[in-house]
């Protein structure tokens, strides 16, 4: 065998792979965390449901709207009872007695439940810091979408992803037998399974750039590696 022949079978590219994996540790805590506690007034209270009547942002108007009108009703009750011979006493009571009943009733639940389950943690903490600027109302919308987006990742409804570009080469023969070698791309991590599949196929394009640099190092040449990525496979797991 002649030194040239010796040399392309050092160089020979077997194969290139874009291979798409589960990510078994990702980081989800840009939509928020799980707590026994609520840690801002945006928390989801899972043990009820969205539009449950004990939940504050459901019943704050009411509650607001009705205490106006029982502090302007202890005001006139207050001046009323410097008379003694006063005859609204009682009908001011009866009108504060019942609006706070109405306040009460306000905060009730009336619901059947939420989505947590026994031995799950009761709150949602979402991250309002990621919404600085908007209005609370928007925030509380933009942390429920979060929330949702979360319990579906539970589900199992979508997951996170890593892509990585692997490539098995020959670079040298010793005794009459080839020795390959594994080379891959440092892959890309915490990619949502649902995501566009142009963007899949930009990050396996960034990391084939990576790793045909690393290739190039090695002695492969530009038309060899374009012939490689051309025929390229994809593999799951």
């Amino acid at each position: 065998m002649t030194n040239k022949q010796s040399k392309r079978i050092q160089r020979k590219i077997l194969s290139i792979t874009v291979k798409r994996m589960f990510d078994d540790s990702p980081d989800s805590s840009w939509l928020g965390k799980y707590s026994r506690s609520a840690e801002t007034e945006y928390a989801i209270d899972r043990a009820h449901a969205e539009d449950c009547a004990s939940l504050t942002e459901n019943h704050f108007a009411a509650v607001e709207k009705l205490e106006r009108i029982i502090t302007l009703l202890g005001k006139e009750r207050t001046a009323e009872g410097n008379n003694p011979q006063s005859t609204e006493w009682e009908p001011l009571d009866e009108c504060l007695d019942v609006l706070t009943g109405l306040q009460d009733q306000a905060m009730e639940c009336d619901c059947s439940g939420g989505c947590m389950e026994r031995g799950e943690f009761r709150y949602f903490n979402g991250c309002p810091e990621n919404y600085q600027g908007e209005d609370p109302v928007e925030i509380r919308k933009y942390i429920r979408q979060d929330f949702d987006r979360m319990e579906a990742a539970n589900r199992g409804d979508w997951c996170y992803l890593g892509i990585r570009v692997d490539a098995q080469v020959t670079l040298r023969e010793e005794n009459g037998r080839s020795i390959v070698q594994d080379i891959t791309s440092g892959g890309l991590y915490g990619i949502e399974s649902d995501s566009e599949a142009s963007y899949f196929e930009s990050v396996a394009a960034d990391e084939w750039s990576e790793l045909k640099k690393e290739l190039g190092a090695l002695g492969f040449s530009k038309r060899a590696l374009a012939v490689a990525w051309k025929n390229r496979t994809e593999k799951e797991g």
